[in-house]
């Protein structure tokens, strides 16, 4: 069956992934195992795009670049970063990504500078909520700060002050916008234009004079024989502030609700803080902030039964791969210990994970959200007992994006 078929039947299992599209689902994931089972790769009017659930399937779209590739096009995209490495191939994207590993997959950087970076933010941020009311909303107070403050810190772009405004309005205009809403998508352009603004003469100053700061080093450094060009370098910029601050958030405010829904894993972890990384990739597989990815068809291949054309678009439900009990086992539950002997390998191509993408994508900067979850999550367990909602339980929202809208919680320090 194929897109193109007007009399296909649209599978009772994509109706439902269907009604999950305006994020109040309060549990995605049994309609996800229905995928998996019914209907691994079907198509979705409403999303016009294959949908791809299976764990050995998404891997593939992944890595078969000779029948899959990005897609630079249309509202509710990624192109509204404008053309960045999400959207290369080839010899560019990895004469071009390997610019940004430079310094966001160093090992000296991320075991020195970054982590005291990470490490004095953290520090500043425990001041605010040690010193606040009763009930302290982790989210505002932590989880948001860090990566926000990392990044710009890295970029030496401090002085953004709008730009968690711009950075909450480009990504709701991204992949968030499955329906391709065109208000939303409005305010994400107006956002990208007035962050090109502000960042263009920002750029103008580092080529004529350069300093030690991630910017600089997009502005200067030439692999190969290429550097970026300006509009490159506005857009990776737009991207680096957008993505690299909204997941990395969502990724610990939903470790955070786990570990205190399941509290013998909090302590199993209080008792050993060793397994610190593989919580965290447990973390990412059990509630995936990151819940799609997408790509297209670039020549015609069968999928999981279905004859995919070129220039057809698939959706990878990154979270139904996720819960793929091909993959892991008994996934429904919550297991610190899950990554125990491969929890550093989580952050590379080798994962098992579909949460940072796959293949030559894998999300480049992982091993800086790995640092910044690990120290947030060392920083609790260290100085708090334990952590107690303050209410009921927050409800995941989101389709794409998926995460509590905040952590209100009641803090518990340590004794002594």
């Amino acid at each position: 069956m194929t897109q193109t078929d007007s009399s296909a039947r649209v599978e009772p299992a994509i109706e439902a992934l269907e009604a999950m599209i305006d994020g109040n689902s309060p549990d995605p994931y049994p309609v996800y195992a229905r995928l998996r089972e019914e209907a691994p790769v079907a198509w979705s009017p409403k999303m016009n795009a294959w949908i791809v659930s299976r764990h050995a399937d998404v891997g593939r779209v992944f890595t078969d670049e000779e029948h899959f590739g990005p897609r630079f096009a249309e509202m509710s995209s990624s192109a509204i970063y404008g053309r960045t490495i999400l959207h290369m191939t080839g010899t560019e994207h990895r004469r071009k990504s390997a610019i940004l590993a430079k310094e966001l997959r160093s090992p000296r950087l991320i075991k020195g500078d970054y982590k005291q970076m990470v490490l004095d933010i953290i520090d500043e941020c425990a001041e605010d909520f040690d010193d606040a009311p009763a009930v302290v909303d982790l989210k505002t107070t932590l989880t948001s700060i860090v990566p926000l403050a990392v990044i710009g810190q890295l970029m030496a772009l401090m002085d953004a002050t709008a730009f968690p405004d711009w950075y909450h309005r480009i990504v709701a205009a991204s992949v968030s916008n499955v329906t391709g809403d065109p208000e939303i998508h409005a305010r994400g352009v107006k956002a990208r234009e007035d962050l090109f603004e502000f960042v263009t003469p920002k750029i103008d100053a580092r080529r004529e004079s350069p300093s030690e700061d991630l910017l600089s080093t997009l502005v200067t450094t030439e692999f190969e024989g290429e550097t970026l060009s300006d509009d490159e370098v506005r857009s990776f910029t737009a991207f680096l502030m957008s993505a690299g601050i909204e997941t990395t958030d969502r990724a610990m405010v939903n470790l955070l609700v786990a570990l205190m829904v399941n509290p013998d894993e909090w302590r199993r972890l209080k008792d050993d803080p060793s397994l610190a990384v593989s919580a965290i990739a447990e973390g990412l597989r059990y509630r995936a902030p990151v819940q799609g990815a997408v790509r297209d068809a670039v020549k015609e291949v069968e999928l999981g039964g279905a004859t995919i054309r070129p220039g057809e678009r698939l959706f990878l439900a990154l979270g139904a791969a996720n819960h793929d009990p091909e993959a892991f086992d008994d996934p429904g539950r919550f297991d610190i210990g899950r990554f125990t002997e491969s929890s550093g390998g989580q952050f590379t191509q080798a994962a098992m994970l579909r949460s940072f993408g796959g293949g030559s994508h894998t999300c480049t900067g992982s091993l800086v959200a790995k640092v910044e979850m690990e120290e947030m999550l060392l920083h609790l367990l260290e100085n708090y007992d334990r952590l107690e909602f303050a209410g009921d339980v927050p409800r995941d929202i989101g389709f794409y994006l998926r995460s509590p809208a905040s952590l209100e919680v009641h803090m518990h320090p340590a004794a002594g």
